[in-house]
């Protein structure tokens, strides 16, 4: 009982104590606070001085450096973005309803793919806008066909050009691209024997999808050569052609061509473009 009657004549002391010093603590407390930003308000009104008289150029040249890109920074992203696509090359071809113009073209990227809007600059005007892409590290070519003052080609003028960084690219055109193209063979006009004032070429092969998926349409580049250099180019749909499907073609070439000694079938196919797959 002796302790506990100690201890309550301790918190009753206490609370004396508080009462009769609670106005004191109070102003103490307050008389602290104005201290305080007394003196927080002198120390920024000495650093507003310093800075803007007395240091005010290396203050300028302080505030620039902050707000201006960092040069290493520039160039480091730079280096990070996808190079533009590079042109190789344009060439044309004379047929019976114009110009075929077929330009090389080359993303040096290995990690990034690009669609775009093309269009051929042709004297003061330009041909029709087509649609393009190129695959991640890709060399290829890119077309249009029966252009009219198509032998007036200078450039291409690329409009809407979209990135996009690929994973596992590898992998995925493994999967998606895979095309079984046989049985090319070449018939020139003389054996052909059809057409009169312009002779008549045809290209006839099958091509087979081996891949997993059916595609509703896949674009395909026939390309002519003759001792080594392009001749002739020419372009068809497959249509629908479904997974382990093979289907057979014949091209015709309406122009005049050098001894073809070869012809190849180019697949032009987006394997990033999910609307060319039939659902299963």
């Amino acid at each position: 009982m002796v302790n506990e009657d100690k201890y309550y004549e301790k918190q009753l002391g206490f609370s004396y104590w508080y009462v009769t010093h609670r106005i004191l603590l109070k102003n103490i407390l307050t008389a602290f606070l104005i201290v305080l930003d007394i003196v927080l308000i002198a120390f920024n009104l000495y650093l507003v001085i310093l800075n803007l008289a007395i240091l005010q150029k290396d203050y300028q040249l302080i505030l620039t450096n902050f707000v201006s890109a960092n040069p290493d920074y520039t160039i480091l992203r730079q280096a990070s973005l996808p190079p533009e696509i590079k042109v190789t090359g344009i060439t044309t071809f004379q047929n019976d309803k114009g110009y075929d113009i077929i330009a090389e073209i080359n993303n040096a990227n290995p990690k990034w793919s690009a669609t775009f809007d093309y269009q051929f600059q042709l004297g003061k005007n330009l041909s029709s806008l087509r649609k393009g892409f190129i695959m991640p590290g890709e060399k290829k070519k890119i077309l249009d066909l029966a252009v009219t003052d198509g032998n007036l080609v200078s450039q291409i003028v690329f409009s809407n050009v979209k990135w996009e960084k690929q994973i596992d690219f590898a992998k995925l055109y493994q999967e998606k691209f895979k095309f079984d193209i046989r049985n090319i063979k070449y018939i020139p006009a003389q054996e052909l024997g059809i057409g009169e004032k312009v002779p008549v070429s045809r290209v006839s092969f099958e091509i087979e999808n081996l891949t997993a998926y059916n595609y509703k349409n896949i674009n395909l580049i026939i390309l002519l050569n003759s001792s080594g250099q392009l001749a002739a180019v020419n372009q068809i749909p497959t249509g629908t052609l479904l997974s382990g499907q093979t289907k057979s073609f014949d091209v015709n070439f309406f122009q005049r061509l050098p001894k073809i000694d070869s012809a190849e079938i180019i697949p032009d196919l987006n394997i990033f473009d999910t609307t060319i797959f039939l659902k299963f």
